[in-house]
Order: C-alpha cells, then structure tokens, then sequence
C-alpha cells in the first residue's frame, strides 16, 4: 500500500470520523477498502510501464501523495454529499492526470521498469554477401 489508515487520518483530518462514521464509531474496514481502490487504480495506471507495486525509495512520497488525493475522493463520495469539496475534486483530478502521464511516457517515475518495456527500440545491422539471385541475373531464366 502507498498509504495507510494513520496518513489517511491526518489527510481527512476532523473529517474522518464523520465520513467514516458507522453507529458511532469509525468504520476502518470502509478505510480499506478506499486504500485498496486507490491503490488498484495506481497500479493500474502505473503497471503498463513499472514493476508494480512500485517500491523505489524516490517514488514512493509522490505515489503516497497520489494515493492520499484518490483515498480523499472516495471518503467524501461515502458522505452522501450533493457535491465534493473543490480542493478534493482538484487534487483527484491532478494525481489521475500525473498517472495518465505515467502510463503514457511522458512522466517518469524513479522506478523499475516493467518487463515490457525493456528492450524496446534496438536495431540490428547485417553485413551479408550481394545476393546471388536478383531479378536482373535470373532475366530469360
């Protein structure tokens, strides 16, 4: 996981008893299951390029931040609210636009790539004889 249950708290802050709430007390297996999706939907993104789950060192705070932003998304979808927050909306929005660019190739992340996508691009050059059989020596043939 990218983040857990304690970054998610200090993420949604006093929010997060209210929209987690069940009967009272704070619903930690809905939290889960919102830092699960989060994380599908990275890796998701990620897995055409990277060997997932990403665990470079280097990658792993902005991944974090990604993960925080969707988790945030999906907490105040759960609140029955008409409307998100702006700023939630936005920093969704930003982290699903950064993981298009990951997939694309546009954005690199410091990270190991997927097998897939080793070796691409080489080219080979042959040395060989002039061909014996052409069309203009086999004319009449």
């Amino acid at each position: 996981m990218y983040a857990t249950i304690t970054d998610m708290k200090k993420r949604l802050s006093r929010f997060y008893a209210e929209l987690y709430d069940l009967d009272g007390a704070v619903d930690e297996d809905a939290m889960t299951e919102d830092l699960t999706a989060a994380n599908a939907e990275i890796d998701g993104s990620l897995a055409s390029r990277y060997v997932i789950p990403v665990t470079a060192a280097d990658a792993l705070p902005l991944l974090k931040s990604w993960c925080l932003a969707l988790v945030e998304e999906l907490a105040w979808s759960r609140s029955g609210r008409d409307e998100l927050p702006a700023n939630v909306k936005d920093r969704a929005k930003t982290a699903r636009e950064q993981l298009k660019r990951c997939g694309e190739g546009s954005f690199r992340l410091p990270a190991a790539p997927a097998e897939t996508t080793q070796g691409q691009g080489g080219a080979s050059i042959l040395d060989i004889a002039e061909p014996v059989f052409t069309r203009s020596k086999m004319s009449g043939y």
